[in-house]
């Protein structure tokens, strides 16, 4: 493999996606935040959030003021009064009357004194709408989540293609010293069709690790709503922070107190214990008061006078045909679910935030581990570089080492993505992911 195109490798890595032109930096900060402002699943939340406002405004006019304004101006040709029970006229047929016109303008007011489901229905749709605002706060948590996991799968995939390039690299300089020793006699051609073949197989490797980083260069730009022809170029790289675990009580108490995910689930609770509510007071009586103003008369213009009307109105339910019944079964379902589902993501909370504890000192430890084993590696290579140079013996050691290492650098990216990684699961298993930093 020649120098040229170890430098296109490299240049395509830290081009961002390849095009032509200057490639924009991007960092953690301004990805969560493009990820928060045009992200579909953002949006969507967003919607039935304002939907669930509307459904709160909706239940609560059931107990507001409903005032009614009506006009009408009506132009009566042929009236019977015969037909209204008037009688008939002197000749003894039917009175008629008419032409006439009739006028009518009237303000009409109605006011819910006592409507129990009324009541409850609106609390429980207040509860839905602050569940729905919860919901949105949450899809902001879990978007900027993604949008870290997305950016460090392309920090993981460019230490890919910087390791493969630089064991490709490796791979060339030892298939030229194999050919120069095969040339001075001193290398079988046994040695040089190892160092090819491994150099071909570091060619493979460089091209699987282009192809998954163009693969996470697109997954983030559609995660972040940028076009995919944009050229970006990650500012972060993937390295070693020793981060501090809190302790495991302090940081359980700390997600049950602030994870969105339980107030989401106390507020469906509190919602489904109105709508029970509300399912059992519907046999009780409703009252009303209505009051009336009007101007009515032949005209606008001419006979109208100022008319009125005051009223109270109790409704009693008597039977619903078991409609009533079935409403309290299917809130008190509800109800029991909302608690299940309450206990459940409690459980889970606390079960997320042990395990990313968990995953990040055990990562920490193993960046530890793989960091040892490439120096070793590393080490290896040397010794078995120097042994060939020195004719003794043939290259099926420094072959070995060769692989060694690239499988060492490969488990040393992998520990740090995981270390990465179990920091993100951490920050969003206690609700604090929409300010995360690397």
């Amino acid at each position: 493999m020649k120098t040229s195109k170890i430098l296109i490798i490299l240049s395509l890595l830290y081009g961002g996606a390849g095009a032509a032109g200057a490639a924009e930096d991007l960092d953690i900060t301004r990805s969560v935040r493009l990820a928060l402002d045009n992200n579909l699943y953002m949006k969507l939340a967003k919607a039935s959030g304002e939907t669930r406002k509307a459904e709160a405004l909706m239940a609560a006019s059931r107990l507001l003021p409903q005032v009614d304004l009506a006009i009408s101006q009506t132009r009566t040709l042929k009236e019977n009064l015969t037909a209204m029970g008037f009688g008939y006229g002197p000749d003894g047929n039917p009175s008629l009357i008419g032409p006439f016109n009739t006028f009518d303008a009237r303000l009409r007011l109605v006011q819910t004194l006592l409507d129990l489901p009324a009541w409850n229905t609106s609390l429980s749709k207040d509860s839905e709408k602050r569940s729905a605002k919860l919901r949105v706060d949450l899809a902001a948590e879990q978007v900027a989540a993604a949008a870290a996991l997305a950016y460090l799968e392309v920090l993981r995939s460019s230490a890919a293609v910087s390791s493969a390039a630089s064991g490709l690299e490796v791979a060339a300089s030892l298939r030229s010293l194999a050919e120069n020793k095969h040339d001075a006699g001193t290398a079988t051609g046994l040695d040089v069709l190892r160092a090819r073949t491994r150099e071909a197989e570091e060619s493979l490797r460089v091209s699987r690790a282009q192809t998954a980083l163009q693969e996470a260069f697109l997954r983030l730009k559609h995660l972040l709503g940028l076009p995919f022809s944009k050229d970006i170029r990650l500012a972060e790289t993937l390295e070693f922070t020793g981060y501090e675990a809190p302790p495991s009580e302090g940081a359980v108490s700390s997600a049950l107190a602030g994870r969105l995910e339980l107030q989401m689930a106390r507020a469906d609770l509190s919602a489904a214990t109105y709508a029970l509510k509300a399912a059992r007071t519907a046999r009780i009586p409703s009252l009303a008061v209505s009051g009336g103003a009007a101007m009515s008369g032949n005209n606008p213009n001419r006979e109208a006078k100022l008319v009125g009307d005051m009223g109270i109105a109790l409704r009693v339910p008597l039977l619903a045909g078991g409609r009533v019944d079935a409403a309290i079964d299917a809130a008190a379902a509800g109800r029991d679910r909302a608690e299940s589902l309450l206990e459940d993501a409690a459980a889970q909370v606390e079960e997320e935030t042990l395990t990313a504890l968990y995953r990040l000192k055990a990562s920490a430890e193993e960046v530890s581990t793989a960091s040892m084993t490439v120096t070793m590696a590393s080490q290896e290579l040397d010794m078995a570089r120097n042994r060939f140079s020195a004719g003794v013996g043939d290259n099926v050691e420094l072959v070995n080492a060769q692989t060694s290492l690239s499988r060492a650098k490969d488990s040393l990216i992998d520990a740090l993505s995981r270390n990465k990684e179990a920091n993100i699961r951490l920050t969003l298993a206690l609700g604090r992911m929409k300010n995360f930093k690397f």
